[in-house]
């Protein structure tokens, strides 16, 4: 009992903090708001306040809980001070025949609140969402040194985490992601009461709050309710600002539309919508100062992650845009091949079978909407009132990302403003309201939902109460509904606390206290699969040469260049040169380059075929690796060895007196290439030389079996055997 005390203190101060600087900054403002209003915009607006403080405490290393404790103290002392107002209630005035939706209501709030109070097991939150958290709170700030890509998407939502995490670690976390879809919910009531559709705003907000993704989202460390709040709240606000003109409204606007974006790339929508809304309802003469000052009031949630990407990374929107920001942590191909899988419909041959996935199996799109969204294309009866034409070009707006990411709960952000326009379609339509949504409710309980659902699918499965009052041991419950955390008491006691861990797939980082290189995060991962493939897989390893000979040059540099634009990855394992039949010995005076990926190009001349240097991005004209010789060397042969690609087409320049590069030559003789020898252990090497000691292999991985087999030939040890997976340690002995 004592852990839960932990776990609600981290949660509710948290939140209460967020509140009182929420409180803080409306009373500053002064902004006209409905009862119940002030408390929710008050809430979203202080979370952003406490977020930004967060950032900066890590920018420092000083979040500690010591200074969560004392800024969090003054912040609720300072509210209470200035008259902390009532909150007010959101759903004060509506009738009581209503009562069916508050019962409603109450029921999913206990599931997603046992659900939400449990240990966190869910698979992003538990390995980068709150991953990403712990490292935090073990640096006591941002962990520079660590390059997942996740760990530089927008945190906005995770300084809160962190707060939480520093007083109730990770379900308290959890907490705060689900006091995001209770605000949402409670939103959607009142603008309901504000624009006079009380009755179609609580069904709507029934039917986005029983949606089985929604629910599961939301009880779960993750951000997809806490963006789609921001979101709401930004619609709700333009659609206030629209009435009143209040001009303080929009730095309120601006601030939650920049702190949305703090919280997920995606929620950028939102800062188009509104700046796009201001524009067309301001008038002429006001445009620029209504635009200036929106624009201003976000710079400031927003301005702290681009510069610390841009800063640090030297890519601003880091992890993506890397071919437009090329940096040494992520390759552009790489990147185009994550949002390619992320688009993907895994299975389906036709398109029909999309909506059935989404609305009632949930298998490939990793969650479903609920069943009843199927009369979603009745909100387009909407279309007749202005305020449903509003509602619905939001909901189109908003469901875009979910067109490059096939995972349901990207429709999280349009499901208010669907279910808005459908309550708005339907609220003549008497008690077909009230039907519709019990029908939606019964359907989202778990043992309903389980007849129809597939077993796969990602939803609320349980009531488990035990775990979540922690009758049942924390551990326990983990080892059954968390991969990998088996492993954790072997990963600890058998490897030192800064050591590096290779694992293909993604790993609980939350609760292995250990730093994890996972393959597809990082250009270093991508390094790590490479290493482990090319001696497996015929079509990695070096078995080309290709032999370009010409007449003696005098000249300081020599250059391969791809001439050939195609889909593949143009890749070269090693580069020599010659004259007169003998190599020319490397040199430390050599220079060596390459375009692009130039961090890599020292790959292709370090005498290591398991090493190889590549693009990482398809091939087009103009690529190169160079060598500057430092001094004028006399050359005729330059030879490239690297597995076979077909529609690479590669010509050799020279430099000439003038530091200009002149073509050569592109004929050349290509022929086999024998296999070279000890590629395992080369590999290993590799992988020992960049820091990473230890592997965590998983039955299903590619090279699992072949490294059982042949662990004496990769240097490596089996230190634990586990139900799923294997730890090694790189000894090369």
């Amino acid at each position: 009992m004592r852990q839960v005390l932990s776990i609600l203190f981290g949660a509710v101060f948290t939140i209460s903090m967020s509140a009182a600087l929420g409180s803080l900054l409306l009373r500053r403002l002064r902004v006209s708001l409905l009862q119940g209003e002030a408390a929710l915009f008050g809430f979203l607006a202080g979370a952003a306040c406490t977020s930004l403080l967060t950032f900066l405490l890590c920018l420092i290393g000083q979040a500690r809980w010591s200074i969560f404790l004392f800024a969090g103290a003054v912040a609720i002392g300072a509210a209470l001070w200035r008259g902390w107002p009532r909150p007010g209630n959101p759903i004060a005035g509506l009738k009581h025949k209503y009562a069916l939706y508050y019962l409603i209501f109450t029921v999913y709030f206990v599931i997603y609140f046992i659900n939400a109070l449990a240990p966190e097991a869910s698979p992003d939150g538990s390995s980068y969402h709150l991953g990403n958290v712990a490292h935090m709170w073990h640096s006591h700030g941002f962990a520079w040194n660590y390059h997942s890509m996740y760990a530089y998407l927008t945190q906005g939502l995770e300084m809160l985490f962190l707060v939480a995490f520093a007083f109730g670690r990770h379900s308290s976390a959890t907490l705060i992601h689900f006091t995001f879809e209770i605000t949402l919910a409670l939103l959607i009531i009142c603008y309901g009461r504000r624009f006079g559709c009380s009755r179609g705003a609580l069904f709507a907000a029934v039917l986005v709050f029983a949606s089985p993704v929604a629910g599961k989202a939301g009880s779960s460390a993750y951000n997809d309710l806490a963006e789609a709040a921001l979101i709401f709240a930004v619609f709700y606000l333009l659609q206030a600002w629209n009435e009143n003109r209040e001009r303080n409204l929009l730095y309120l606007i601006g601030l939650l539309s920049g702190f949305a974006y703090s919280v997920k790339y995606t929620a950028a929508l939102a800062l188009l919508y509104a700046a796009g809304f201001l524009w067309v309802h301001s008038p002429v003469h006001n445009r620029r100062r209504n635009l200036t000052i929106f624009i201003s009031a976000a710079a400031v949630a927003i301005l702290p992650w681009v510069l610390r990407n841009w800063i640090w990374l030297g890519n601003p929107l880091a992890p993506f845009a890397n071919r437009w920001f090329p940096n040494p942590y992520f390759h552009p191909g790489m990147e185009a091949m994550y949002l390619s899988d992320l688009s993907q419909y895994p299975g389906v041959r036709h398109w029909w079978e999309i909506p059935w996935q989404l609305l009632v199996r949930g298998r490939v799109t990793s969650g479903l909407l609920g069943p009843l969204f199927v009369l979603a294309p009745v909100a387009l009866l909407a279309l007749r009132h202005r305020q449903g034409r509003q509602l619905l070009v939001a909901a189109a707006l908003f469901a875009i990302p979910a067109w490059f990411n096939t995972g349901a709960r990207f429709l999280i952000p349009a499901l208010p403003f669907v279910s808005l326009a459908l309550g708005l379609a339907l609220e003549t339509a008497g008690s077909a309201l009230v039907v519709i949504a019990l029908v939606h409710a019964i359907a989202g309980l778990p043992p309903v939902s389980a007849l129809y659902a597939d077993r796969n699918a990602w939803r609320v499965a349980s009531f488990p109460i035990a775990a979540a009052l922690r009758f049942e041991p924390e551990s326990k419950y983990l080892t059954e509904h968390l991969k990998d955390y088996s492993m954790k008491a072997a990963i600890e006691t058998l490897t030192p606390p800064n050591a590096k861990i290779f694992s293909l797939d993604s790993v609980p980082q939350a609760y292995i206290n250990r730093t994890f290189l996972i393959g597809y995060e990082s250009a270093l991962g991508n390094f790590g699969m490479d290493l482990l493939a090319t001696p497996l897989d015929r079509n990695l390893r070096p078995s080309e040469r290709q032999r370009f000979r010409f007449l003696p040059v005098a000249t300081r540099g020599v250059r391969v260049v791809e001439t050939a634009d195609e889909p593949a990855f143009w890749a070269v394992n090693e580069i020599r040169v010659y004259r007169q039949g003998r190599e020319l010995p490397r040199s430390g005076s050599w220079r060596v380059s390459a375009w692009p990926n130039g961090w890599d190009a020292q790959l292709a001349f370090d005498n290591s075929y398991a090493t190889r240097w590549s693009s990482w991005q398809s091939m087009c004209f103009g690529m190169s690796l160079s060598i500057d010789f430092g001094q004028t060397q006399v050359i005729d042969e330059v030879i490239l060895d690297h597995a076979p690609v077909a529609s690479a087409k590669v010509q050799v320049e020279v430099m000439d007196d003038r530091s200009r590069w002149v073509p050569l030559t592109d004929s050349n003789d290509t022929s086999p290439l024998d296999t070279p020898a000890g590629l395992r252990r080369a590999a290993s090497l590799a992988l020992r030389t960049r820091g990473i000691g230890y592997l965590l292999v998983h039955d299903s991985d590619f090279f699992a079996a072949d490294l059982r087999r042949y662990e004496s030939y990769w240097g490596v040890t089996e230190l634990h055997r586990g139900e799923h997976a294997s730890l090694y340690l790189i000894n090369l002995n």
